[in-house]
């Protein structure tokens, strides 16, 4: 089978179902296609809109500036504030939302928000919209409403990170009957679109935009369009995360989902500093949550702020993904001194709050059963 290749050649877009354009004019023909074009960042519409830089453009930079406000307090938004601050930009970071990192579990976003503020990032969250950038010499002055007043910041570059929608403005995507929502290719869950030869991947879906996630879509996409409709996406464990300082990750349910649906569940908090090598390396700031459902045992959810979350939370999705139960979880002998051990001490905790293992009346009359490294008493 022959393989042509072609670069350059601009937008391209549909002019049926079965025919792309590109920009030269030139028509290629397809039995099956898979979209895989991305997106890039939203820029808002409001006076002095083009006063603003978004996150794409913060590779451009060529000088680091003095200050930056950063509109958007997610994962991307959040990052950029570190890094800024980290450089040593006087940084304030808004958002409409009521706390940054509304996705994550509340007490993830409680904690960066605190060393966000107690690293000089200025968090301003609940705004209600910005109103106007004005340039003023060699500074701007971004307006923005904040509980009906209007309030006013200096400061030499304002970054939009407020959302990522996918690119299909150029794809004319009603010629070859695919339908969007929300600037999104819908897909089902074989990620093939409502044309039934035409699959999509990755961001311009609107699910699950993680470049994992992307790599496992493209991957079902591709197996789906050449070997027929065999296998589906259902990104039922996906780790995630953000390189903040600290950082931050998590997995499955936060509490407060585990509270909407309904589940009972149990949960255990250790800080870092209960794990010997959080303190040998000086990086006790943080915790290790996690959440279990009562009745199955089962891990439904971890989150971590602290040194290597990520790592931690993609270690648990592990655990996760092939079903262990959390005393199972809890007999793993993790190498000593690491900061996954943080998960067997989460577990050890739960496995004993559920009454899993047999304790003493002495210990049972404790009001709280400690599970320091170095005060352990299994």
């Amino acid at each position: 089978m022959s393989v042509d290749t072609y670069v350059d050649v601009g937008n391209s877009r549909f002019v049926d179902a079965y025919t792309l354009e590109f920009e030269s004019g030139e028509q290629i023909q397809g039995r099956r296609f898979i979209i895989c074009v991305g997106g890039s960042a939203r820029r808002l519409d409001f006076p002095g809109a083009e006063y603003a830089l978004t996150h794409s453009d913060v590779w451009m930079l060529k000088d680091l500036p003095e200050s930056v406000v950063i509109v958007g307090g997610g994962a991307t938004g959040c990052q950029l504030a570190s890094v800024m601050q980290a450089f040593g930009a006087d940084v304030t970071l808004l958002d409409v939302a009521p706390r940054i990192l509304l996705s994550e579990d509340a007490a993830v976003a409680d904690l960066i928000e605190t060393q966000f503020e107690e690293h000089g990032i200025n968090v301003v969250t609940g705004i209600d919209g910005l109103d106007s950038i004005e340039k003023a010499k060699a500074t701007l002055k971004l307006n923005y409403r904040h509980n009906d007043d209007l309030q006013t910041l200096n400061t030499e570059s304002v970054i939009l990170s407020v959302g990522w929608p996918g690119n299909i403005d150029a794809l004319n995507l009603s010629a070859a009957g695919v339908e969007t929502n929300h600037n999104y290719i819908q897909v089902n869950d074989f990620m093939q679109t409502t044309a039934d030869h035409i699959f999509a991947a990755g961001d311009i879906t609107g699910k699950m935009m993680l470049v994992q996630s992307a790599s496992s879509q493209a991957r079902v996409a591709a197996e789906n369009a050449v070997r027929g409709i065999t296998e589906d996406m259902q990104h039922t464990v996906v780790p995630h995360g953000g390189f903040t300082d600290p950082e931050y990750g998590g997995v499955g349910l936060t509490e407060e989902q585990a509270q909407k649906e309904g589940i009972d569940y149990v949960v255990a908090t250790v800080p870092y500093r209960d794990l010997d090598r959080a303190v040998i390396d000086g990086r006790t700031v943080g915790f290790c949550k996690l959440i279990v459902n009562r009745g199955t045992r089962r891990v439904i959810g971890a989150h971590v702020v602290g040194e290597q979350a990520v790592e931690l939370v993609s270690m648990v999705a592990t655990g996760m993904a092939g079903n262990l139960t959390v005393e199972e979880l809890a007999e793993v002998e993790f190498s000593h001194p690491t900061f996954s051990a943080i998960i067997g001490l989460s577990a050890r905790q739960i496995v004993r709050q559920l009454n899993l293992v047999p304790v003493s009346t002495m210990w049972r009359a404790l009001a709280e059963v400690r599970a320091t490294e170095w005060e352990r008493t299994d």
